[in-house]
């Protein structure tokens, strides 16, 4: 029995060295919900990508989409930004193979000035070929702090929205720099990094308190948090073991705000609802 605990503790050990190395020792701040309180600031760069659902409504795009310096549809997107903020909102790009996106709003786009890429790619989807126009956007270089922002990526059909949970994978296998960040009118998502710290605003106006902490991919050997309601301890998250779904982000003391930490041996979806179209 102790020499189980102590391989137990020896591969705990290896794995918090490991996800130091791979986060570079720094803590990472997320806030999910920050665009809602200011504009974003002149020295930052932050895409929207707009794809096909009807899980959000112009509410939410609206505040999107002045907190963004580049804005993609993904192939039918374009109809629902069409539909949702009329033909005055155009985006900067349409992605995609444009097999749903309609006739009249493709001409409507261009003629503001949108450029219409059509790419044919049956290895990939129109959220990742948006994500390729933002990463080809920022190739030159970029200014300040860089953020992806996904609508719609909830809701509909369930294989699209696991797609949209592969693109966080790999977006954050490529560009270690920016974050990327999935919302729905009731949900809202991004991936957390191995690392030693991960520190995240709560807004309690607009999301919470139910929460969540997924090992979407692989096992996490080890999850240690703080400002939940139930916190984890070291302990591994896994299908089929435990999986910390309706968890809880207390306020604290009332006040408007909380932070969350996170520590992990593993890529987690941080998952958090939302309220309405704030």
């Amino acid at each position: 029995m102790r020499c189980a605990l102590t391989l137990s503790v020896a591969a705990r050990s290896a794995a918090r060295v490991a996800a130091m190395a791979y986060s570079g020792g720094a803590t990472k701040h997320h806030d999910l919900h920050g665009f809602l309180r200011s504009p974003t600031p002149a020295t930052d760069e932050a895409a929207l990508v707009v794809l096909n659902s009807a899980s959000f409504g112009a509410g939410l795009l609206e505040k999107l989409w002045a907190a963004s310096t580049y804005r993609v549809c993904a192939d039918g997107g374009a109809n629902r930004l069409f539909d949702l903020l009329g033909p005055s909102f155009v985006p900067d790009a349409i992605v995609g193979d444009l097999d749903s996106a309609r006739g009249d709003v493709l001409e409507a786009y261009a003629a503001g000035g949108a450029a219409v890429a059509r790419v044919e790619d049956q290895d990939a989807n129109d959220l990742s070929k948006a994500l390729d126009a933002v990463a080809e956007r920022w190739r030159g270089g970029r200014r300040g702090a860089a953020v992806v922002r996904v609508v719609g990526a909830f809701g509909g059909r369930f294989d699209q929205e696991m797609a949209a949970f592969d693109a966080l994978h790999k977006f954050a296998a490529r560009d270690r720099d920016a974050s990327m960040a999935l919302y729905s009118d009731e949900n809202a998502a991004t991936l957390l990094a191995p690392g030693p710290s991960h520190e995240i605003v709560v807004r309690h106006d607009a999301e919470g308190p139910h929460c969540g902490l997924v090992p979407l991919g692989a096992p996490c050997e080890w999850v240690t948090t703080a400002g939940l309601q139930w916190n984890l301890d070291g302990g591994a998250l896994a299908f089929g073991d435990l999986v910390s779904t309706s968890n809880l982000v207390p306020r604290d003391g009332g006040r408007g705000e909380s932070v969350v930490s996170v520590a992990c041996a593993a890529p987690l979806v941080w998952t958090i609802a939302r309220r309405g179209d704030s």
